[in-house]
């Protein structure tokens, strides 16, 4: 590695171990922020990786977050099963359901992928609604047992790096190659010898494992939650958003992403409560209108010398 390959990954793990070592000094505000911010990175990062690197929009990345929600809460619930072993299991599940999804409807392009992805985490939020025996129903689930808040901070810091490593290591090998053959052109790169197919459900699985762990561990952090609370179509548009902003289809996207839109929030909806979501709104219209390739995507541009 040379020494200017090797300067943002020295910078990056200083920017790591100093988050890392936040709640040793008992920032409870900032801890709990960060929280959450690492939390949006996972889920961002697992939306672009499959996404923002193939071109395919998912509008069901929802329906992972619910059922990695449920699988632990039943788990835990009606087994006594304990809390990591619990998450895990709802890792594994929401892998297990995108792989069964993924075989049919990663063969669907465009509008019709978009709906097929929004209409499954619509119907699990119903089947989760009516199943009342299983799930609670409408009542919803009092998760028993539950991490302390600064686990909950390290444990989210840990996945929002694992995500960010990942897609950079993918982004440079086999894997990657193959997402943005896809992206370009996926006739041609199905013509090339690319199993298009197989690409697409190893990164959907992989991504939905993440995001069931996620969907999982954030369900014991709250303490309770509902269907309508986990299956929510908002989560899976924050997750767009996020990659929007940040830069689809890059490394620091999601991250830069999901760090300004959250911490925008935090702060405007302190400070402007009833006007905060019209302002993040503008916001977002005029970074998309004159940074159309995200935050992240432009300066990337700019420092090839390419026309943004």
């Amino acid at each position: 590695m040379s020494k200017k390959e090797s300067l943002p990954f020295v910078i990056g793990l200083g920017v790591i171990i100093a988050l890392a070592l936040l709640p040793m000094f008992g920032a409870g505000y900032y801890v709990n922020l960060f929280t959450i911010i690492f939390y949006w990175i996972g889920l961002a990062g697992c939306w672009n990786l499959m996404c923002g690197y193939t071109g395919y929009i998912d509008f069901g990345s929802a329906a992972y977050t619910g059922v990695g929600a449920y699988v632990a809460g039943v788990l835990m619930v009606k087994t006594g099963v304990p809390l990591v072993a619990a998450v895990a299991a709802a890792g594994f599940g929401a892998a297990l359901l995108a792989l069964v999804v993924g075989l049919p409807t990663l063969r669907l392009r465009g509008a019709y992928f978009a709906i097929a992805t929004f209409a499954l985490a619509e119907a699990l939020m119903q089947v989760t609604e009516q199943w009342t025996s299983l799930t609670g129903g409408g009542i919803g689930i009092t998760v028993p047992q539950r991490l302390d808040d600064t686990t909950y901070y390290w444990t989210y810091l840990l996945l929002a790096g694992v995500l960010v490593g990942l897609t950079k290591w993918i982004e440079q090998h086999k894997l990657g190659y193959g997402l943005k053959a896809i992206r370009e052109n996926e006739e041609a790169a199905a013509r090339t010898g690319v199993n298009t197919l197989e690409v697409k459900l190893k990164t959907y699985v992989l991504t939905s494992f993440f995001i069931g762990l996620l969907g999982a561990l954030e369900s014991t952090r709250l303490g309770y939650f509902t269907p309508g609370d986990v299956f929510d179509v908002r989560i899976t548009v924050k997750m767009i958003i996020m990659s929007l902003l940040g830069g689809m289809g890059t490394v620091l996207g999601p991250v830069i992403g999901a760090s300004f839109l959250q911490w925008l929030e935090d702060v405007l909806g302190a400070a402007l409560l009833d006007y905060y979501l019209v302002i993040i709104g503008f916001i977002i219209v005029m970074v998309i209108m004159f940074l159309p390739r995200g935050i992240a995507g432009s300066f990337r541009r700019k420092g090839k010398h390419e026309p943004a």
